[in-house]
């Protein structure tokens, strides 16, 4: 009897983290055969698809090999989360792990996700998973029974930080769409082909949970609806895995999303129960051509890069490099007579050199039936915040273009045709149009230049940001405006080596993970350092500049230069940290302040240099004059060699010469476990009020010190603080920063530990839920250890993915961020024009630009600009960036004019539209 082959579709859901700005690689081999491969590019969950002929009603062997595992400046690692063999998902764990490294301890482990060797992930796949007719030719699973299944959440949330709750929705696993929800309930509606004959897992991830400023980020779902049949989040069939989604943290659903997790679905095949015996005409496939016409402003030498989806899925990419529009077509396979969303998503916004690279989308058709970017039906919404910027084609930022299209639009009748390849890169074809560009003959240039529409920001309230640089007033510390301010914030290392920078730009970018970090509720950010930053032969490692651009190309110092200016646009303040002298990990190893490599002439003259780079710049406040003195470290016994109160005062006076503003913050002995020294000799600096002091303090991921086994624990710790350090903060001596703390959290002694630390840090002295410090003034202040997830004995904040905070450990440190009392002020936002010129200029160009009120009022709506930009040779693209003043007033949508001159002859004119800000 002959067998019969029949088309299957294997699909692996991954993610990445790079080493070295290479991306870990797999291959996919069914019974031993490869059947294709793929590089993780990216550090967030991804499907790879690959399509096969196998032999139908027999079992497989499916394998997954990653092949490129390596360690030198950063780790690589594989990370796959399932593979899904014509509609069936199997995880990680249900396959059998071989590891191909000597240290491996068998052949054969036990599945998991994590891949930090090179090796195979093997799934025994059964003769089930492989019937006929399991794929198309395009190699999408398109079983017989397959309809279009509705789904419609109903969901509200409240905001923190100007951004709104997001969420994913999956089905079986596989992302079918998103959404951000605003304070009122609204219906978020996806349709995508299921199986009617079978039973599905309907998810509803909520992926941005965050404090900040006090204020708490949730979802609420209200419900979920499937074909009509309405599901409530606390209905028996939803469960909520909390955090990870690892289903180590499963709780009854409910409807209030106060952490990172997923609802959980577990709907019958009832809910995807087709209607009738019979097919009616909605639900028949058929292939329609989608064409994106775009154009773009190139940056660096690179285009702006895009996706397109539908319905949540993935059909194809493509790059758009001229600034006049093209056509870039895509095909696929979809119910016809049906409504569909398409959605182009632009994900490589850069400035380089001063030049913004943007998308401009100008209209999206299929089969030949178009719709304009600016229609009604169209919306977009910015990737970093979810702001909702409206009809615009104009994407200036990473963004998403949302179209929503009726049945009318997908006609099997005027269907394609051809081969019914799916997702190819998108191909640019015909001419478009670019925007109205203006100009005269002879020697004027000839511009373009796009109309712009942005967001009233409103009234908002002030974040409580720390007015300018800092002094101390006993054991306060008080800001320029003459508030006791509290610093509460996160370790970012990577800087002491060897990367010498922070971590984890190989997997996000810097204003990412600061925007993280404030998203949080963090004010300042403990950097650190070592003096072979200095060194003329160490490299700078560990950054993917794909994610961070801008970086390309700098020293490390000026790396470091972007990261303290960004973190001070946002609000935030930074200790720079010498961490070590020679580059490497923890401590100096003999435990001093210098090494045979660096004197502590060396330290100082270092010290001296970032002192007098960032005078003047108040987001730096404080220099943490050295990490963890140990081992044979001293406190005031005069031995010049070993006396680090002794340094401390010549490092902090030598920094003071040239820098009176930062403070001097001093760590203790002992790994900076005690200051007990202080109460026979303080530290005293040319420079009063000035100085803070710095322990440090860990739970039993690290040691199980003898405080932490006592039979009064936890009510001994305030005493046992008390003795090392606490009392220089209750005797009024000094302010107190804890400079790190920290441990895996996954025991309950040690989140007790946890707790309790924070209480008293608050302070609540004895532990009795009520604090013990005087109206007005503010607890101690400190920085956890960590924000990435490197550090082997305690972890990070983030968890392997650079992306998802530990939710255990958040919950735990957020009772101690600091609260602060909150005025409201007119919000801010840029209206930014790009200004192209046709042609590059062969001389140095100069034209004018001014704006003009139109509907909108310079002063109250917008701030007035003007000025002149100059196009040196070969140079086409420059910018203008119009500020725009907040106010809740409702005045309907407002606008205002850019003109641009050259001479006394008008050559452009651009619009900026003002939508009326949404409470």
């Amino acid at each position: 009897m002959s067998s019969t082959a029949t088309l299957s579709t294997i699909i692996v859901n991954a993610y990445g983290k790079s080493g070295d700005g290479v991306a870990p690689h797999f291959k996919l081999l069914v019974d031993g055969q490869e059947v294709g491969e793929a590089s993780t590019t990216s550090t967030s969950s991804k499907d790879y698809s690959f399509t096969t002929a196998l032999e139908e009603g027999t079992a497989h062997t499916v394998q997954i090999v990653y092949d490129n595992d390596a360690v030198n400046s950063a780790y690589r690692d594989l990370y796959v989360q399932s593979i899904t063999v014509n509609g069936h998902t199997l995880a990680a764990t249900d396959a059998t792990y071989s590891r191909y490294d000597d240290a491996a301890t068998s052949a054969n482990q036990a599945g998991q996700e994590s891949m930090w060797w090179n090796g195979a992930l093997t799934f025994s796949t059964p003769a089930s998973y492989y019937g006929a007719s399991t794929a198309s030719s395009a190699g999408t699973a398109t079983n017989s029974t397959s309809t279009a299944t509705s789904i419609v959440v109903n969901a509200q949330g409240t905001a923190a930080g100007g951004k709104n709750a997001h969420f994913t929705l999956l089905v079986d696993g596989q992302k079918v769409g998103e959404g951000t929800v605003d304070a009122d309930s609204k219906d978020f509606t996806f349709t995508t082909a299921l199986d009617a004959t079978s039973a599905h897992k309907v998810q509803v991830q909520y992926d941005n949970d965050a404090v900040v400023d006090g204020t708490d980020r949730n979802l609420q779902v209200n419900t979920i609806t499937i074909n009509g049949h309405a599901v409530e989040p606390t209905d028996s069939i939803v469960s909520y895995d909390r955090g990870a989604l690892d289903g180590k943290d499963m709780i009854d659903g409910q409807s209030d999303m106060w952490w990172n997790g997923s609802l959980v679905v577990d709907a019958d095949k009832s809910y995807f129960a087709t209607p009738s015996a019979s097919t009616s005409a909605s639900t028949t496939a058929a292939q329609n051509v989608i064409t994106v016409n775009a154009a773009a402003s190139t940056a660096g030498g690179e285009g702006a890069h895009f996706t397109v989806l539908v319905d949540g899925k993935e059909i194809g990419e493509g790059t758009a490099t001229d600034t006049a529009a093209k056509d870039f077509s895509f095909t696929t396979s979809l119910t016809q007579d049906a409504a569909h969303t398409v959605q182009v998503k632009y994900d490589n916004d850069a400035i380089v050199d001063g030049i913004d690279r943007n998308l401009y989308v100008k209209s999206i058709s299929v089969d030949g039936k178009s719709v304009v970017a600016t229609d009604e039906s169209v919306s977009v919404h910015r990737d970093d915040n979810g702001t909702d910027i409206g009809a615009t084609g104009n994407l200036y930022w990473n963004a998403t273009l949302t179209a929503k299209l009726d049945a009318g639009y997908f006609d099997a009748a005027g269907s394609s045709t051809n081969d019914g390849s799916v997702g190819s890169t998108g191909s640019s074809s015909g001419n478009g149009t670019s925007d109205v560009s203006t100009g005269s003959s002879g020697g004027t240039p000839s511009v373009t230049v796009g109309n712009v529409t942005v967001s009233d920001p409103g009234m908002v309230e002030s974040s409580g940001s720390i007015d300018g640089f800092l002094h101390t007033e006993g054991n306060q510390i008080v800001d320029e405006s003459g508030n006791n301010v509290r610093l509460t914030g996160v370790n970012w290392f990577g800087g002491e080596g060897y990367n010498y920078v922070p971590s984890g730009l190989w997997a996000d970018s810097y204003q990412n993970h600061v925007d993280s970090m404030k998203d949080l509720g963090f004010n300042v950010i403990r950097l650190t350092w070592s003096d072979d930053l200095f060194s003329s032969d160490a490299v700078t490692n560990g950054i993917d500049y794909s994610k961070n651009p801008d970086l390309a190309g700098l020293t490390r110092l000026e790396v470091y230069d972007k990261i303290i200016d960004y973190a001070g646009s946002v609000g935030m303040k930074v200790i720079l940290d010498h961490h070590r002298n020679d580059g490497g990990a923890g401590t100096n190893e003999g435990g001093l302040w210098y090494t045979d490599n660096y004197s502590e002439a060396d330290v100082i003259d270092h010290w001296q240099t970032l002192a007098t780079r960032y005078a003047g710049n108040e987001a730096v406040i404080g220099a943490d004059l050295h990490n963890e003195p140990s081992v044979s470290a001293t406190w005031g016994d005069g031995n010049q060699a070993t006396d680090w109160a002794a340094a401390a005062e010549r490092i902090g006076n030598a920094i003071q010469s040239v820098n009176k503003d930062w403070l001097m913050i001093v760590e203790g002995t002992e790994w900076s476990s005690t200051l007990a020294g202080v109460q026979e000799s303080p530290v005293e600096f040319d420079v009063p009020n000035k100085l803070v002091y710095s322990p440090h303090a860990y739970g039993q991921s690290v040691y199980n010190f003898s405080w932490l086994q006592d039979s009064n624990f936890p009510d001994n710790l305030p005493a046992q603080y008390d003795s090392m350090w606490g009392y220089i903060y209750k005797n009024n001596i000094a302010p107190i920063l804890l400079g790190e703390f920290g441990g895996q959290m996954t025991s309950s002694a040690e989140q007790t530990w946890a707790s309790s630390l924070i209480k008293y840090l608050n302070g609540d002295w004895n532990l009795d839920g009520t604090s013990d410090i005087a109206s007005g003034d503010q607890g101690m202040s400190w920085t956890y250890w960590a924000w990435t997830p490197e550090s082997g004995d305690v972890g990070g904040l983030l968890e392997d993915d650079y992306k998802t905070v530990d939710s255990t450990k958040m919950d735990i440190i957020k009772a101690g961020l600091a609260s602060s009392t909150t005025t409201t002020v007119a919000g801010t936002e840029e209206a930014v024009f790009t200004v192209q010129l046709a042609n590059a200029v062969t001389t140095t160009t100069t034209i004018d630009y001014a704006t003009e009120d139109g509907t909108a009022t310079a002063g109250s709506d917008y701030t007035a600009a003007s000025g002149s930009l100059t196009f040196e040779p070969g140079e086409t693209t420059k910018t203008v960036t119009v500020s725009i003043i907040g106010d809740n007033a409702t005045e309907g949508t407002e606008n205002f004019l850019l003109h641009l001159t050259s001479g006394n002859t008008l050559i452009g004119t651009a619009t900026g539209t003002i939508m009326d800000h949404v409470a």
